[in-house]
Protein backbone atom coordinates (compact mmCIF):
# COMPACT_ATOMS: atom_id res chain seq x y z
CA UNK A 1 0.00 0.00 0.00
CA UNK A 2 1.23 3.58 -0.91
CA UNK A 3 0.85 5.92 1.60
CA UNK A 4 1.67 9.91 0.79
CA UNK A 5 3.33 11.44 3.70
CA UNK A 6 1.80 14.85 4.12
CA UNK A 7 3.39 17.30 6.19
CA UNK A 8 1.06 20.09 8.46
CA UNK A 9 3.11 22.89 10.29
CA UNK A 10 1.71 23.77 13.60
CA UNK A 11 2.28 27.08 15.76
CA UNK A 12 4.06 26.40 19.01
CA UNK A 13 4.06 28.66 21.53
CA UNK A 14 6.59 28.26 24.37
CA UNK A 15 7.95 30.56 27.37
CA UNK A 16 11.27 30.69 26.89
CA UNK A 17 14.34 32.68 28.87
CA UNK A 18 17.58 34.22 28.91
CA UNK A 19 19.30 36.61 30.97
CA UNK A 20 19.17 39.68 28.81
CA UNK A 21 15.56 39.40 28.54
CA UNK A 22 13.94 37.07 31.56
CA UNK A 23 11.05 35.20 30.55
CA UNK A 24 9.26 35.67 27.32
CA UNK A 25 6.60 34.18 24.63
CA UNK A 26 7.99 33.18 21.72
CA UNK A 27 6.91 31.32 18.66
CA UNK A 28 7.93 28.67 16.40
CA UNK A 29 6.58 26.42 13.92
CA UNK A 30 6.85 22.42 14.12
CA UNK A 31 6.53 20.58 10.52
CA UNK A 32 4.42 16.82 11.22
CA UNK A 33 4.70 14.47 9.35
CA UNK A 34 1.95 12.48 8.66
CA UNK A 35 2.45 8.59 8.64
CA UNK A 36 -0.11 5.59 9.46
CA UNK A 37 -1.38 5.72 12.39
CA UNK A 38 0.89 8.49 14.12
CA UNK A 39 2.39 11.87 13.75
CA UNK A 40 5.63 12.19 13.20
CA UNK A 41 7.84 15.76 13.88
CA UNK A 42 9.68 16.62 11.21
CA UNK A 43 11.19 19.53 11.89
CA UNK A 44 10.85 22.29 14.52
CA UNK A 45 12.14 26.10 14.36
CA UNK A 46 11.73 27.29 17.49
CA UNK A 47 12.07 31.14 18.77
CA UNK A 48 10.95 32.61 15.16
CA UNK A 49 9.64 35.95 16.46
CA UNK A 50 6.78 37.10 20.01
CA UNK A 51 4.47 37.93 17.21
CA UNK A 52 2.11 35.28 17.65
CA UNK A 53 0.03 36.43 13.85
CA UNK A 54 3.59 36.55 12.07
CA UNK A 55 4.36 33.06 13.03
CA UNK A 56 0.96 32.21 12.62
CA UNK A 57 0.81 33.43 9.16
CA UNK A 58 4.30 32.04 8.09
CA UNK A 59 2.51 28.19 9.19
CA UNK A 60 -0.84 29.31 7.00
CA UNK A 61 1.30 29.97 4.08
CA UNK A 62 3.31 26.42 4.54
CA UNK A 63 0.24 24.99 4.47
CA UNK A 64 -1.66 26.35 1.73
CA UNK A 65 1.70 26.49 -0.36
CA UNK A 66 2.39 22.53 0.63
CA UNK A 67 5.96 23.58 1.21
CA UNK A 68 8.33 20.60 1.05
CA UNK A 69 9.97 19.63 4.39
CA UNK A 70 13.37 20.18 2.59
CA UNK A 71 12.33 23.77 1.92
CA UNK A 72 11.08 24.52 5.42
CA UNK A 73 14.19 26.53 7.21
CA UNK A 74 15.23 27.81 4.18
CA UNK A 75 11.64 29.59 4.13
CA UNK A 76 12.13 30.62 7.35
CA UNK A 77 15.20 31.92 6.98
CA UNK A 78 14.38 33.93 3.88
CA UNK A 79 11.06 35.02 5.83
CA UNK A 80 13.23 36.46 8.69
CA UNK A 81 14.95 38.34 5.79
CA UNK A 82 18.40 37.07 7.43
Amino acid sequence: MLYIWKTQYILIEERLYTPELGVYRSFGIMAVRRVPHRRQCGAYVRDISTNRAFTAKLAKRCNREGLSLIHFRDFITDALGC
